[in-house]
């Protein structure tokens, strides 16, 4: 079956013909992919940066986001069938460690992640455990439901430290970052301010609900932005981008005792001014992955069925899986939010 591939250990992907997923062992389930998000993790393999070189062994089928249909049920799975519409939770824990255990599956230490550490969701088929699904509400669209997964990035995110009141600054406008937006702005946060210096970000991010967007290289609108503040700064940031310079700058304009979540994905090593930008100013840094399976996931539910037309202002962009070089490339021009590819196109039907 067609699928997009991580093939060698360098810049790029491919296609290629994959083999179709084996019948479903027990506890598992095999799913028809209809359509699939690419995702931030799926373009740091793209571009075979050190963390991706670090982690990922080609070749590999690559896709974690995805929205399909069940095409058969394992033995020993007895609340699924056939036919029902689906999403899933990415991340495949051991459910026997301390993490696990406490309800902090997140956590686990002994994770595989599907497309980085097993074959990814880019191709016509996937089999997964079947306690990794999720049973899509009829009235979520496929290209909303395709990207269950990058939307409970930021509600987790969101919810980590708490929004609510609060003088919010999200650092990134990237897909993650514009969902952060769009669900601060629903969590009642009292300001939200969006550092982003694309210009096509930048413009998606007015529609969903920020009060300015500012470059972060434009000392002066930040300066006055800072007045606005009286001098405070804010007091929870969402960092999104993972670009060091701008995880610095955000503690630098943090107020004293701000929280900062951090989910952004560096390239590399950080370095930071612990003791003047955190310690000295009691700052809570919270390293924020995945998502609380599965609480966070009904979270995203509910505001997947809330505000449709926020979701359409992110997923900027649904195409033919075969389009998928088109796709990395706009991520590469940073000329789009969600890009989505339609792999039922390829079985001569729409998604």
């Amino acid at each position: 079956m067609f699928g997009i591939t991580k093939e060698r250990a360098e810049r790029g992907v491919w296609d290629r013909e994959v083999e179709d997923p084996q019948t479903p062992g027990f506890g598992e389930v095999s799913i028809t992919v209809r359509q699939a998000g690419i995702c931030g993790t799926d373009y740091h393999i793209y571009k075979w940066d050190a963390w991706s070189a670090g982690r990922v062994k080609p070749p590999l089928t690559m896709g974690h986001e995805f929205v399909g249909e069940i095409a058969a049920v394992g033995p020993g799975v007895s609340h699924l069938r056939a036919g029902q519409r689906v999403s899933c939770e990415s991340h495949i824990t051991c459910g026997h460690c301390v993490q696990c255990r406490t309800g902090r599956a997140h956590l686990c230490a002994n994770t595989q992640i599907i497309g980085v550490d097993r074959a990814g969701c880019f191709a016509e088929a996937i089999t997964v455990p079947a306690g990794n699904v999720w049973v899509v509400d009829p009235r979520i669209p496929d290209h909303h439901a395709a990207v269950f997964d990058p939307v409970g990035n930021a509600m987790h995110t969101v919810t980590r430290i708490g929004v609510s009141g609060r003088d919010v600054l999200v650092v990134g406008a990237g897909a993650i970052g514009l969902f952060a937006v769009a669900i601060c702005r629903a969590h009642g946060a009292r300001s939200i301010v969006v550092h982003e210096p694309n210009t096509y970000r930048a413009g998606l991010v007015k529609g969903l609900g920020a009060d300015l967007v500012l470059d972060p290289s434009d000392g002066r609108a930040l300066a006055a932005w800072e007045r606005g503040l009286n001098g405070e700064g804010p007091d929870a940031i969402l960092e999104m981008s993972g670009y060091a310079p701008a995880i610095r700058g955000a503690l630098k304009v943090a107020r004293n005792g701000a929280d900062v979540a951090l989910l952004g994905l560096p390239a590399g090593p950080v370095s930071l001014d612990l003791a003047e930008d955190v310690v000295m100013r009691g700052l809570t840094l919270c390293g924020v992955t995945g998502r609380r399976m599965f609480d966070t996931w009904f979270a995203v539910e509910a505001f997947m069925l809330r505000a449709p037309e926020l979701m359409d202002r992110v997923v900027t962009h649904i195409m033919p899986a075969r389009s998928y070089a088109q796709g990395f490339a706009l991520l590469d021009q940073g000329a789009c939010g969600k890009v989505v590819l339609d792999f039922a196109g390829l079985r001569g039907r729409a998604a």
